[in-house]
């Protein structure tokens, strides 16, 4: 049984750390404007709440939440959280929703050494009465708010990958709290097992055989709770395939190696027409504008605001631009002859406009991507902060 947050999304990218960092979600919502797709935050320690009070540092805050998607789309913005005690995930919650988060998501699902180190993650899906505890302090936490608490988890662990051991865990957890019809808890199942020990977080993304057919026998034998499928989807076909068993489907390295999936979705899925996707010029354009602000407000490093652009140019030209963007990087983090402070006067819209220049005089193509400003001039004047991308 769907709440009415999840009914509303039927396709999510999902959390990976150092990719959905808020400006990567920034750069999916540009690329995606329709709102048809939840966007999942990196997970962020419960502690950081409660012990951290990163929700009194602005600048810290504004790595970790897509603090300008929460504006004007929080209903579709996820905040994953680990956690390892009911308290803990009380305090997150609180403080979530008092930003405005109305969807958090409890992490059982990462086998890395340090998160197990942490006593959450994958290894809470051996102590599904704990898992139990905790949602039932974050329901309890989100109570008057309508936020939404969903668990991200595998479908097994280590040796055990058994039906009687998923149906366990998730027994356990959604037994007490679908009781109300308003907003049960709902599940994300990676289709695929953790090894919590001999494999890297990232062998286990890749190398636990895959099993679809585990989730879909969980939606059918669990009618009244909504479950997302996750782990190795990444076509329209599969996708739509996949729609048709589940209540959602979760991509993520897709997503992270192509964007521009989201704008295959839109028109294969949801029916919006080609010429209402945004063109890579525009995306561009507001890209830049917002990693200006945020550069200007809260001295966002230029390689966290650069980070998401690697992924949005493809081929021979995205190549040179991404070699030329990194460069251009490094040339404003080590200005010569210049103060320390100085470092933080150039707009990162000039280091992008700089990039595509350079790439583009290295191809002298007539059909670039993007074309760029004539504002080759190393002084980083007043006059090109105001160029536009054209």
């Amino acid at each position: 049984m769907a709440s009415v947050v999840m009914r509303r999304f039927r396709t999510s990218v999902a959390p990976m750390v150092d990719v959905t960092d808020p400006c990567f979600l920034r750069l999916l919502r540009l690329i995606s404007p329709f709102g048809n797709h939840q966007l999942w935050t990196e997970m962020i320690h419960a502690n950081a709440f409660s012990r951290g009070r990163i929700h009194m540092d602005p600048p810290k805050l504004a790595m970790h939440l897509p603090l300008r998607e929460l504006q004007d789309f929080a209903s579709g913005i996820v905040a994953q959280i680990g956690a390892a005690n009911p308290d803990d995930a009380h305090a997150a919650v609180c403080e979530l929703t008092k930003l405005g988060v109305q969807h958090v998501n409890l992490n059982c699902g990462c086998p890395s050494r340090n998160v197990q180190m942490g006593a959450f993650g994958a290894v809470l899906m051996k102590s599904p009465a704990l898992v139990s505890d905790i949602v039932n302090a974050m329901q309890e936490a989100a109570r008057n708010t309508r936020c939404h608490i969903s668990v991200k988890c595998r479908i097994g662990v280590d040796e055990d990958e058994t039906p009687e051991f998923l149906r366990r865990f998730v027994s356990a957890v959604a037994s007490r709290h679908t009781q109300s019809s308003e907003n049960p808890i709902s599940f994300v199942l990676h289709a695929r097992r953790a090894w919590l020990k001999g494999l890297s977080p990232k062998q286990n993304r890749t190398m636990p055989v895959l099993n679809h057919a585990r989730v879909h026998e969980m939606v059918r034998e669990f009618p009244n709770t909504a479950f997302i499928i996750n782990g190795g989807i990444d076509t329209t076909d599969a996708v739509i395939e996949h729609l048709a068993q589940a209540d959602g489907v979760m991509i993520g390295r897709k997503v992270r190696e192509d964007p521009w999936f989201l704008s295959q979705l839109d028109q294969h899925v949801y029916g919006v027409s080609r010429d209402n996707i945004p063109s890579a010029a525009d995306v561009l354009k507001e890209y830049v504008r917002f990693a200006d602000d945020t550069h200007r407000q809260y001295d966002t490093k230029y390689s966290i605001l650069g980070r998401p652009l690697f992924a949005l140019f493809r081929g021979r030209k995205g190549r040179a631009m991404r070699t030329h963007l990194g460069l251009s990087i490094t040339k404003a983090k080590n200005p010569c002859n210049s103060t320390a402070n100085s470092t933080y006067s150039v707009p990162f819209s000039v280091l992008v406009q700089d990039a595509l220049h350079c790439a583009e005089q290295e191809f002298q193509s007539q059909t670039c991507l993007v074309k760029p400003n004539e504002l080759h001039n190393p002084s980083w004047s007043e006059q090109q902060q105001d160029a536009q991308i054209c």
